[in-house]
């Protein structure tokens, strides 16, 4: 079923896929614990989150406060899925090669196709 995408876009897509569903969870989660909070599994999510934000750092503006930081990337990351990871595949494509990632999950997740 999925055999016409191009490696790259699948690459692309898979890479801002997780980047895109990790923000969204920080959105989540922070609206329930602190950056502080004494839970293993949510002070590391937090903390490798955090790396990623000091990784892209510029692109982040300065007057977001800190929990909208995550929706703010998010935003960014669903632009380039949806607009700019096609267009390198030719303008005509937008729309038909986005979110690969969710594509194939629902797909694998439907049990009539397991069968």
């Amino acid at each position: 079923m999925f055999n016409y995408y191009p490696l790259f876009i699948i690459i692309f897509d898979i890479f801002f896929g997780l980047l895109f569903w990790t923000f969204i969870i920080k959105f989540f989660l922070h609206l329930f614990f602190s950056n502080e909070t004494n839970i293993k599994f949510v002070s590391k999510f937090f903390s490798i989150t955090n790396s990623i934000y000091n990784k892209i750092n510029r692109i982040i503006p300065s007057f977001l406060p800190y929990p909208l930081i995550s929706i703010y990337l998010v935003w960014l990351i669903f632009i380039i899925r949806f607009y700019i990871v096609p267009a390198f595949y030719g303008l005509e494509n937008i729309g038909s090669y986005v979110f690969y990632l969710e594509k194939t999950l629902i797909y694998y997740l439907n049990f009539n196709n397991l069968f």
